[in-house]
């Protein structure tokens, strides 16, 4: 069975979706994060996903400026939001 691109693209995005969680719950057991690390770290990740299936759409579709604006609008974000609620979360602790 061969995959397509979007179809490979799903995947990868449960996969690392599957993994993001799991690398919150964990580390939310060490450093017992605040409402405020949650919802930066929640957000980051999001956006953080959200450019990844971007991009990648962009480039499928043919569309690479598409792609190469995405990573600049919503992964320099998502980069700042993870490390604002990576700073939070370890200051507390």
């Amino acid at each position: 069975m061969v995959f397509s691109g979007t179809e490979t693209l799903f995947y990868l995005l449960g996969i690392l979706t599957t993994l993001i969680i799991m690398v919150l719950i964990k580390y939310n057991k060490q450093f017992k994060f605040s409402a405020l690390s949650w919802s930066l770290l929640g957000l980051g990740s999001f956006l953080l996903l959200f450019c990844i299936a971007w991009s990648v759409s962009s480039v499928l579709e043919g569309v690479p400026r598409a792609s190469s604006m995405g990573l600049v609008v919503f992964g320099i974000p998502s980069i700042l939001l993870l490390l604002f609620g990576r700073k939070i979360a370890l200051k507390k602790k």
